[in-house]
């Protein structure tokens, strides 16, 4: 089972009190069904945040309000990322994803089993696309590299329909080139 996961932050460093702002994640069984969820969160710290991480993601005063808690969307994060089930997680910068769940579980005192199998599209994306020319692996730059769009971008369901994308078109690649 692939778990296709992308978040969204109000700043890159979760231990100076940055928060989750939104998050998606994509559930890809091995009988061909898919299933997809996705969650803003309303940051209980605004005044710790990045004005430039704000802006990117599109932050919102009348969008945030009426979103949910983290506490109120925890429980759902849990059923669709704690270990189990032969689930492997892929994300574009994975690890920056999952660091910033496991912190905002272990501050609200959550009990969690993050821990399993990763792919890194980054990774991928080196191996496979800089050899053609991609120099930074943004998934914008990969976006416009594929003449994909630009639609979405820096929210967490397009970001992670994005990077699914990706990891089907380059694992396609590999087996094709092989």
């Amino acid at each position: 089972m692939l778990v296709f996961l992308d978040t969204e932050t109000t700043g890159l460093d979760v231990f100076s009190g940055h928060e989750l702002l939104s998050i998606a994640v994509i559930t890809e069984w091995p009988d061909g069904r898919i299933e997809r969820w996705e969650s803003l969160i309303k940051p209980e710290r605004l005044d710790l945040a990045s004005e430039k991480a704000l802006q990117i993601n599109g932050y919102c005063d009348a969008i945030w309000a009426m979103a949910p808690t983290f506490d109120e969307v925890a429980p759902e994060i849990l059923s669709r990322l704690e270990y189990g089930g032969g689930k492997m997680l892929v994300g574009h910068n994975v690890q920056f994803d999952v660091t910033f769940i496991r912190e905002s579980l272990k501050r609200k005192g959550y009990q969690h089993r993050l821990a399993y199998p990763m792919i890194d599209t980054i990774t991928l994306a080196h191996e496979h696309l800089q050899p053609i020319g991609l120099r930074s692996m943004k998934l914008d730059n990969i976006r416009k590299l594929m003449g994909w769009s630009m639609e979405g971008a820096h929210t967490a369901l397009a970001d992670t329909e994005t990077t699914r994308r990706l990891y089907h078109t380059l694992i396609r690649r590999y087996w094709w080139e092989r």
